[in-house]
């Protein structure tokens, strides 16, 4: 039986050389200002698995608020079975100990580089920004120790084109304007109205980070880095002036000619009228000016509006993660 015990490591400092052991997208050492502003700002932990006087595994937790413990980069070396389901018995544990309600994860922050979700089988393992890769069997060990599915996504994915003619509703622009910026200073004056189309129109089960208008600042930072602000479309009611619809995209460093598809947003008073096709017309046209013609998206399986709009474009399904839960009462 080997030696195991778990270290809690809380330096943020610190805690950047464990995360490897729980993701497989590269920590480049110019992602760290930002890894370690969430770590910060949600006062992160790491459980660090030492087998034998060796590093065996690890698992980051955060929360914003006594009630979700929120965990990420959860990972063992070699896959062992038993080490995942020690590791996970500790994370319960420890969640227990704290006094919090639930789990939640995993979360890797910060998302818009490490994404969420374990991989199911069958995926995709391409290397992408926000999409990890993992062994199907941590899927399978959270089910069977009780955890639940919060939330499935799926990624479709692949290379795109202009939206085809017959899609596009020309009429309706008498009423909207498709607004486009060409520097990072003008999206961030609109930072306001942009959050709060957000907060108004994206359900619960669509957020995933924690508190993730205060982290905006650190992704728009990285999007400085490796983006470009004309691949963000925007939509104003004329009558109002309103911002009532947005696509916003975040980019991979790791191939510069393509991006994530993160959020579509319309307001709820706007919907079914051909917007999000024109908003969408108006991404692929700005895009492919840049040079830039793969996509993939995160698409949660109760969105059915982006979810056909992402058939419809020619993307396939290429990856599914999901997002467990486990009730810490429930379970006591």
């Amino acid at each position: 039986m080997p030696n195991r015990t778990i270290n809690i490591v809380k330096k943020p400092e610190e805690i950047l050389k464990f995360l490897s052991m729980g993701i497989n997208i590269p920590l480049w050492p110019e992602f760290s200002k930002y890894t370690i502003f969430d770590i910060k700002y949600f006062n992160a932990q790491s459980l660090v698995l030492v087998e034998n006087n060796a590093l065996a595994g690890h698992v980051l937790v955060f929360s914003s608020d006594k009630k979700i413990l929120y965990f990420g980069f959860f990972g063992v070396l070699n896959d062992m079975k038993d080490r995942i389901e020690f590791l996970l018995e500790k994370l319960i544990e420890f969640a227990t100990d704290k006094g919090f309600e639930t789990l939640r994860g995993p979360v890797n922050i910060p998302t818009i580089i490490f994404g969420w979700g374990f991989m199911e089988e069958g995926s995709s393992t391409t290397l992408f920004a926000h999409k990890p890769v993992n062994s199907p069997l941590y899927p399978e060990i959270f089910r069977q120790k009780g955890f639940s599915e919060v939330l499935k996504e799926h990624s479709f994915e692949g290379v795109f084109s202009r939206v085809p003619p017959e899609f596009l509703e020309e009429n309706i622009n008498n009423d909207y304007e498709l607004v486009t910026f060409d520097s990072w200073e003008q999206i961030e004056s609109i930072k306001i109205e942009f959050l709060e189309l957000n907060a108004r129109n994206l359900p619960p089960t669509s957020v995933v980070t924690p508190s993730s208008s205060d982290v905006f600042e650190n992704y728009l930072e990285f999007c400085k880095q490796y983006g470009d602000p004309s691949v963000w479309v925007f939509t104003r009611f004329k009558k109002t002036n309103e911002l009532i619809g947005c696509f916003t995209t975040t980019p991979n460093p790791f191939d510069k000619k393509s991006f994530v598809l993160l959020t579509i947003v319309l307001d709820k008073k706007h919907r079914s009228m051909g917007l999000g096709w024109l908003m969408a017309d108006k991404l692929a046209a700005n895009s492919l000016k840049k040079g830039i013609n793969y996509c993939t998206t995160f698409v949660g399986t109760h969105v059915s509006s982006s979810r056909e709009m992402s058939k419809k474009m020619g993307l396939p399904l290429l990856r599914t993660h999901t997002i467990f839960s486990y009730s810490l009462q429930n379970n006591a």
